[in-house]
């Protein structure tokens, strides 16, 4: 089976004051080097397309191209929102792709086993996010006053990858841009046109850079796996 990893990576950094997080290090190696090696050494991987801001392009470019991945990797432009820059990259991918795993540029720390569950979960039921269940109780507001308390058992906190059938995603997407909805997360586009994807467990360890502050915890959780 041919897989198509999408990596977004089309951020402006405005939560690091700037720095692009997906340049920053972490042990000597950059966000994005980590990220795409967890995805070079899946065997069903076909190709890397990665969805680059254009004020970054270059410099990404020339730091993938001093690596030796056994993938080939692809760059498109970046979109204005997340889901334009998921959608550039899905225009790129291989005619023989059947998988299409989307996945966080800044979450270098996913796992091979992570990986490998949600492919399996995707083969079997066409659509499928990692996801970890909430350790906290989850309030529901309206106008600054809780509303309700869905019960833990039922909340999980979303993360990538998020792993879909080539031609579920196509549909889906095509549903929501006709109908100019926009969503921030790519297994919405599923839930929106009434698909259900399955939930495969992941792991707390699996954070995605956001703020200066996440780097010396990506630093931590990289010691304690040594």
């Amino acid at each position: 089976m041919f897989i198509s990893v999408i990596l977004p990576c089309g951020g402006n950094s405005s939560r690091m004051g700037g720095r692009n997080k997906l340049l920053e290090t972490l042990a000597g190696t950059p966000v994005i080097v980590r990220t795409m090696r967890a995805f070079d050494e899946i065997h069903e991987v076909g190709e890397m397309i990665l969805c680059v801001n254009e004020n970054f392009r270059v410099e990404m470019e020339h730091l993938v191209g001093e690596q030796h991945f056994r993938k080939p990797v692809k760059f498109v432009q970046g979109g204005e929102t997340r889901q334009q820059s998921v959608a550039n990259g899905f225009a790129e991918i291989a005619k023989e792709s059947e998988l299409i795993c989307v996945h966080d540029g800044a979450r270098p720390l996913v796992k091979n086993r992570t990986i490998c569950r949600c492919i399996a979960d995707a083969k079997n039921y066409s659509a499928a996010v990692v996801c970890v269940p909430s350790k906290d109780t989850v309030k529901i507001s309206e106008r600054g006053f809780v509303a309700n308390t869905p019960e833990r058992d039922r909340v999980f906190l979303t993360q990538t990858p998020q792993i879909f059938r080539r031609e579920l995603y196509c549909k889906v997407l095509e549903q929501a841009q006709q109908a100019g909805l926009t969503y921030t997360d790519d297994s919405q586009l599923c839930e929106a046109a009434g698909v259900m994807p399955f939930i495969t467990i992941g792991e707390y360890s699996n954070i995605k850079i956001t703020t200066a502050e996440d780097l010396p915890l990506a630093e931590a959780l990289l010691k304690s796996k040594d």
